[in-house]
């Protein structure tokens, strides 16, 4: 479907089988079987009275479209709003030019198979919203965004982006999804600053140290992702031991947290998923946990997903989990040294415990 600011004559529309559209100011090619358009013809539409423009899924090559984004053609779309180029296999580098298209809402350049650095210039982009860069071999470190005031959404998983996560963002930031790249070091947001955050996504990096503690005491936080990393402590909230938070779902699984289980989750009131497997957490499950999954308090979610395998638990089963009826739940217990664990509890059931050698080697103090 195509808008066009001005109607076009017929004769131009028919060779890429385009449709006058409902909506004004709006450009979008659909290839269709046996389109041929000349080369060019494309960029000719791509004027500055555009407000939108889309390429559909694999259109780059039946329009004989080059491989790279030239920064010419980019940059005179001054009116441009919305920007699509996802799926398209463009290579090379997103060029700086698109820093000039400050009116720009909503930027797709995800799918393809850029390569270098976010543009410095992409800090002047004052309107934009959304930016999906996922899927790309971008590399180099996280931008500077900080003077992109009205961003909500971010997503810059499935590339190559290196070095340290910082407080380079701005507080209308949403979303964020930093998934599968190779940022390291410490985590250092001040997270508090990202007043609007619900959802963050860190997962699949290679990030150490400590898990802060304001992550779980933030108000608008729904969703935590940071698993397959290697995170090796947490911390929990000082003073109201997460009866602030606004946490749903939270997936620390695949890190290297030592440590008991951290009880205070069991009082954050709307967390109902929470996975700590495959991490080297010890000492007995708390019987808040049980109670949250089986009789939760007033005005709490109960846990729908508890993921406990693959740590070092020990110690009887607590006896409010004893109650749990299978399908009422997702709660995981192997691959720990709860000996006590009868396979004929539903939870105990998908995988074997730890050796007893595997367990006093990792704790002696374990029965």
């Amino acid at each position: 479907m195509g808008l066009l600011r001005r109607p076009m004559r017929p004769h131009l529309l028919r060779p890429l089988h385009l449709r006058l559209p409902l909506r004004p100011h709006c450009f979008r090619f659909t290839p269709r079987h046996g389109d041929h358009p000349r080369p060019g013809r494309i960029l000719r539409f791509a004027l500055p009275r555009f407000l939108q423009l889309a390429l559909s899924p694999n259109a780059r090559p039946l329009l004989q479209l080059p491989r790279r984004l030239y920064p010419v053609s980019l940059s005179n779309l001054t009116l441009l709003r919305r920007l699509s180029l996802s799926k398209n296999s463009f290579t090379g580098s997103i060029p700086s030019s698109l820093g000039a298209l400050t009116r720009l809402q909503e930027l797709y350049l995800d799918n393809n198979r850029l390569t270098g650095s976010i543009p410095p210039s992409f800090n002047l982009l004052v309107s934009l919203r959304r930016l999906e860069l996922q899927q790309n071999n971008l590399s180099g470190e996280l931008p500077d965004l900080s003077q992109v005031r009205n961003l909500n959404y971010l997503d810059l998983s499935d590339n190559l982006i290196s070095g340290e996560v910082v407080a380079i963002l701005p507080p209308s930031v949403i979303e964020i999804s930093y998934r599968n790249n190779s940022l390291s070091g410490d985590f250092n947001v001040n997270i508090a600053e990202l007043r609007s955050l619900q959802v963050l996504d860190l997962s699949y990096n290679k990030l150490t140290g400590m898990i802060p503690s304001q992550l779980f005491d933030h108000p608008s936080l729904q969703q935590l992702t940071i698993s397959h990393n290697n995170f090796t402590f947490l911390q929990a909230p000082a003073s109201n031991m997460g009866l602030t938070s606004g946490l749903v779902a939270v997936d620390l699984s695949y890190n290297e947290l030592h440590g008991l289980l951290p009880a205070f989750m069991a009082w954050m009131p709307e967390l109902s998923a929470l996975s700590l497997e495959h991490n080297k957490l010890t000492g007995m499950i708390p019987p808040q946990y049980a109670m949250k999954a089986v009789v939760p308090r007033p005005g709490t979610a109960p846990f729908q997903r508890l993921l406990l395998g693959g740590n070092y638990l020990f110690g009887p089963i607590p006896g409010q989990l004893m109650g749990l009826k299978p399908g009422s739940a997702n709660v995981s217990l192997v691959d720990n040294c709860l000996y006590r664990c009868p396979e004929t509890l539903f939870f105990c059931q998908g995988g074997d415990q730890k050796s007893l050698v595997d367990c006093k080697t990792f704790g002696p103090i374990i029965p």
